[in-house]
């Protein structure tokens, strides 16, 4: 659970989260190091209040395998101290949809462990454009922070908007045509 709540609330793929390690997950001061990603991009992300309690939670009902200061320790580990696969995290996920009641549409139409990316996406740019910032400035800041190559590649996860936000639409499409 507590993984997947960090996919929800900081955006970041289910590759960067298995590969965090204790020294990249300060709880004190509330940010994630993200030093393996996709794009070979580093980067710092927060995470807030509620996120670190629950990740200090975590790392609390694990005392064994946190005793020795392990700062290169995996921050997510199975109970027997071995670092959890992206494979075993989404075999999880499926167990919790089907004891949902929840179906799947097959390999490729979710729901995906990938969507909580985009529904962080989704949600970021929405409540920038609600707080009146300019997405002129904020898609940029959205696709760094995601660590994306380009704008377009950003552009693909606030797409799937369309219905909810059509204005949120109109305006990215202004701003992504002339970039």
């Amino acid at each position: 659970p507590v993984l997947f709540r960090m996919l929800y609330g900081t955006g970041i793929r289910i590759s960067e989260a298995v590969n965090l390690k204790v020294c990249e997950v300060n709880l004190d001061e509330k940010y994630l190091i993200i030093r393996k990603s996709k794009n070979r991009k580093e980067r710092m992300i927060p995470m807030s209040n509620t996120l670190a309690i629950v990740c200090k939670q975590y790392k609390d009902s694990l005392p064994a395998l946190y005793a020795k200061e392990a700062n290169e320790e995996y921050f997510f580990v199975k109970r027997n101290g071995q670092n959890c696969s992206s494979k075993v995290i989404y075999e999880w996920f499926r167990k919790i949809l089907w004891s949902s009641g929840i179906s799947h549409g097959g390999k490729g139409h979710g729901p995906r462990l990938h969507d909580f990316r985009h529904t962080f996406s989704v949600h970021s740019l929405a409540t920038m454009a609600e707080l009146g910032l300019d997405l002129y400035y904020s898609l940029p800041i959205l696709s760094e922070y995601l660590g994306h190559q380009s704008l377009e590649a950003t552009d693909k996860y606030v797409r799937l908007t369309s219905d909810m936000y059509p204005d949120l639409i109109s305006n990215v499409n202004k701003i992504c045509s002339y970039v």
